[in-house]
Parts: structure tokens; sequence; C-alpha cells
């Protein structure tokens, strides 16, 4: 019950948000549709990084030399490789043995995780807490991911970035916010409106940034409950499922589908699940989850 009072619009406020939503729609809905909605870049560290990734004659050391330009970025790195997917008897103390433990693939990856978290945090102090909220959700959603691709037969880190890189099409819309004030008093319209744009603007985005498709597929369909696309799961069913148990127990997921109506749980074949609490062996993993989260916020 509290959770859903939070969500409450002020008295007086539903008509004055309706009217904004529908005109802000209507204002996406157009730009979509002539190609005139603006997109975020991707950090320039990010593109950087993947530039070096991709040349087959260059290597760890030649990374080392373009990350270690940003400080935040190295000591990232760092602190995921010291997590216990990566952990040695040895920590690492240095961006050198950090890469090297990781690998020049899943660096990149983590670079372009570190870059796309900025975005969350460099926008106007109006909407700075439903961003928040929208990456802290994208960081759960990872989490679970990177933890259940372990058990059948997904790349954890591809399946990490999977699971941050879905909500990246909430960025265009919470730009235009500050002319919404209505809007942003208003959780339910505008938790109706990400819902409805989020993913086409997410596919929008990951394309843009020359993303495989794959990704792109992770945020087009990142609430495509009953999504049924090929008999065997692909990434996409992977993100679907551990994104269901980031609204298991709260507000805010719209309506969700029986975990055993879905198709991708099916796919996956990951297991027993539980009333009211999904996938058993979550249960079990909650502290891999929050270790994995932890180093990533």
């Amino acid at each position: 019950m509290d959770a859903m009072n939070t969500d409450m619009p002020p008295p007086g406020a539903s008509q004055r948000s309706q009217a904004a939503k529908s005109e802000l729609l209507g204002r996406i809905s157009a730009a979509l549709k002539d190609g005139t909605i603006e997109l975020p870049s991707l950090p320039d560290i990010a593109l950087e990084v993947r530039s070096v990734a991709a040349e087959r004659d260059l290597g760890v050391p030649d990374l080392v030399k373009v990350i270690q330009q940003d400080p935040g970025l190295s000591a990232y790195l760092i602190k995921i490789s010291n997590s216990a997917h990566y952990q040695r008897a040895k920590p690492a103390s240095t961006l050198l043995q950090a890469i090297s433990r990781l690998g020049v693939p899943n660096t990149r990856d983590y670079a372009s995780s570190y870059a796309i978290r900025t975005l969350f945090f460099m926008r106007n102090p109006s909407v700075k807490a439903q961003l928040r909220t929208i990456w802290q959700r994208s960081v759960y959603t990872a989490s679970v991911a990177h933890v259940m691709a372990g058990r059948c037969n997904f790349a954890p880190d591809r399946a990490l970035l999977a699971g941050l890189i879905q909500d990246i099409g909430a960025l265009p819309i919470m730009a235009q916010l500050e002319n919404y004030p209505d809007l942003i008093a208003d959780p339910l319209a505008l938790k109706q409106l990400l819902r409805d744009f989020t993913g086409k603007i997410s596919a929008l985005i990951l394309n843009a940034w020359k993303f495989d498709t794959e990704l792109v597929n992770v945020g087009l369909e990142r609430e495509a409950w009953l999504r049924d696309k090929k008999p065997e799961p692909d990434l996409a069913d992977l993100i679907l499922i551990a994104r269901y148990h980031t609204y298991i127990g709260q507000s805010g997921g719209g309506p969700l589908p029986c975990l055993s109506k879905m198709p991708a749980f099916h796919k996956l074949d990951l297991g027993e699940m539980e009333p009211e609490e999904g996938l058993a062996f979550l249960k079990e993993a909650r502290a891999e989850v929050e270790e994995m989260r932890q180093a990533l916020v």
C-alpha cells in the first residue's frame, strides 16, 4: 500500500499531467517518425576504448595508455577485476593487472558500461531522482543477469552490459521533462510514458552507437514479456527474466504475467520458481548479486 501511495499525483494534478503526457507523446512520436529525435552520444572514452579493442594489432598495453587518462574509469576497472567473479589469490592493484585479468573484450564492455553510467548522472536536477531510479533498476537487472548467465551458457559480462544498456532510451525522454513539471509530479503518467517509448528509443540509440543486433534487440524488447521469437533462448530472453525480478514485490512494472507463462522462462530452464519470489536459485545467490551490484554503482 505504501508503494502505491508514493505514485499518486497531488490532488488536481491528474488532468494537467495527462495533458502534458499527451503533448510530450505527440512530440516524441513526431520526432521518432521524422528522425529528428535528439539521441545521446556515447562518451569519448568509451569510443576510444572500443576503437583500440577493435584493432587486431593492438592489445592490453594500448588500452592502458587510453584508459589511464581517465582516473575514474581506471578505478572502476580495478574494482570490477577484484570482484568475486574475477578474484585471484592476489588482488589487482594496477590498471595493467586489471585489464589483463578482464581481457580486451570485457574491458571494452565495462568501459562502455562506465560511460553509460555517467549519462544517467549528467542531467537536469529536476529529474535527477527519476534518472537515479532508472539507473538503479538497470544495475540490478545487470547484476541478476550476470549471475543467471553462468547457469545457462551465456557470457556473464555480455549479459551484464546488456542489462545496463536496456534503459538508455529513457534519457531523451527525461531530457524533455524540465518543460513538463506536471508530468514530473505524476509518477504514474511518467512511468506509462517511459514504458511506451523507452524500448524504441533504446534501439535507435544502440544502432547509432553501432552496437550489434543482439544488444539492440535487448533494448527494443526489454519488457516484451511474452516474446517468443525462436525455439532457443537468446540474450533478450535472459534480460527479460532478470528485469522481471526487479519488479517482484514492487510497484511500477505495469501488468506482469506469471513467470511460468513467459516463454523465456521455459527456454532458459533455470530451475524451480517460488511463489512471490521468482527463481529459487536467485534466493540462494543474493550475496553474489549484491556484490556485483555494489561493484557497478
